[in-house]
């Protein structure tokens, strides 16, 4: 009996410490975001509505070989609408989706349209969530969001960054690693399945940091698959909380 007692205290001690770390969790891991917010501008990067992007963009095959498109980017928040253009003229591509109305379009050239799939709408709707700046603005505070705390000797490498892992209600994880001395949100990490059921490790890099309209941003953009390079974006030019037409997010109407 006195064995049982004690090993019962002894769980209940150790309970108690779990769950004492347990609790410690979120709250570190809101002091670390809201350290991200501050070094990216505080009420500045809160109070972005909309931004409008002029830059160059890389695709790069198995090979490592690259193509490169200039392209324009128009963005609005709540909800989301985004239309994205590379090319000119008759090269246009537009691709535009209004999460509002649960509706998108692809635009080439000068003279078609067509709807863009009802699925792939879910599908870019589900990589918005995984937005670096969705999640540190919107869906820190989600309901059925857990947040996970990683010290400097948790997360691999020369003891740089400390790490916040998102886990979402769907058991979507995006982890996020920020920079010890600055702050600053500089990677994140995350898993997929492609279209053939394999599972891929996704990661991406920030840097080349600037400081615009008060907004601590950064301006390239290094995108990797199960660690090799598979997109470059360069940002060269960025406007926040711009006037940007509402038609921007509607079907094109072709000019006759």
């Amino acid at each position: 009996m006195k064995k049982f007692l004690l090993a019962l205290c002894l769980l209940s001690v150790v309970s108690c410490q779990l769950s004492a770390v347990w609790a410690e969790q979120p709250s570190k891991a809101h002091e670390v975001i809201a350290a991200a917010i501050e070094a990216m501008g505080g009420k500045n990067y809160l109070g972005i509505k909309n931004y409008h992007k002029v830059g160059r963009y890389f695709i790069f095959d198995k090979r490592g070989r690259s193509n490169f498109t200039p392209f324009l980017d128009w963005t609005v928040f709540e909800p989301i609408k985004s239309r994205f253009q590379t090319g000119k003229d008759k090269r246009r591509q537009v691709y535009i989706y209004n999460l509002e109305i649960g509706k998108g379009w692809i635009l080439e050239g000068k003279d078609s349209v067509a709807d863009i799939p009802e699925e792939e709408i879910k599908d870019f709707e589900k990589d918005v969530q995984g937005d670096i700046d969705i999640l540190l603005r919107d869906r820190v505070d989600e309901e059925g969001m857990s947040l996970f705390y990683y010290g400097p000797d948790e997360v691999s490498g020369s003891g740089e960054y400390e790490a916040v892992d998102f886990l979402d209600a769907a058991n979507k994880s995006i982890v996020i690693f920020f920079d010890l001395e600055s702050h600053l949100p500089l990677k994140t990490e995350t898993h997929v399945i492609n279209s053939v059921g394999v599972r891929l490790k996704q990661e991406t890099e920030y840097t080349n940091w600037h400081t615009i309209q008060g907004v601590h941003t950064p301006l390239r953009s290094d995108h990797y698959t199960d660690g090799q390079m598979s997109r470059q974006i360069f940002i060269e030019e960025i406007t926040f909380n711009g006037d940007i037409p509402p038609e921007y997010f509607l079907e094109p109407v072709l000019k006759k």
